[in-house]
């Protein structure tokens, strides 16, 4: 048996006789977690999506609710059910065989606060910041720390980070290419 780590997966080989090679290829955690309001859905939102799904076996995503985006002072395109269907179609297109359920968010952690058997979330680089407060409220609460995995935002052709904002004032699409 070799086991090796590579970029957060486990991959174990297994040498069932000298001409047969298995690889099976193990999440790097049981259960992730991951948040956001996800108002378009864009190639940044992707990455951090594809990046739970690659290290877990099972995910947990938050939504923003509509009452929560509004209490942000954010403007939305898409409301609540909307944003959840677009999540569906990518996660169902792209990882159609690992268990998630989405949850409504009501504040920044929701589930992530309060359900015990999640080991990671995973944070853009921008909301990093709030992992120290998410096991903050989780050990008032007698629960383990969760692990932070953290990714840098993906940036645009401009090279300024692809951003929902960006692509409502028009100066990018969804895949980060330059509209002006």
């Amino acid at each position: 048996f070799i086991f090796l780590n590579i970029k957060s997966i486990h991959i174990l080989k297994i040498h069932l006789n000298p001409n047969h090679v298995v690889y099976i290829m193990m999440s790097k955690y049981k259960r992730g977690a991951v948040g956001g309001t996800f108002d378009i859905l864009h190639m940044g939102h992707k990455h951090l999506l594809d990046t739970t799904f690659r290290i877990s076996d099972e995910v947990i995503i938050g939504v923003s609710s509509d009452n929560f985006v509004n209490k942000l002072n954010k403007t939305v395109i898409n409301n609540y059910e909307n944003r959840t269907k677009n999540i569906e179609y990518f996660i169902k297109s792209t990882f159609p065989n690992i268990p998630y359920n989405i949850y409504k968010l009501d504040d920044y952690f929701g589930p992530a606060s309060f359900l015990d058997n999640i080991d990671v979330i995973v944070l853009t680089s921008e909301n990093s910041h709030r992992l120290d407060s998410l096991n903050d409220e989780r050990k008032s609460r007698s629960l383990s720390r969760l692990n932070g995995e953290i990714i840098e935002l993906l940036n645009a052709k401009d090279g300024l980070p692809i951003s929902t904002t960006r692509i409502k004032k028009g100066i990018i699409d969804s895949n980060g290419n330059s509209l002006i």
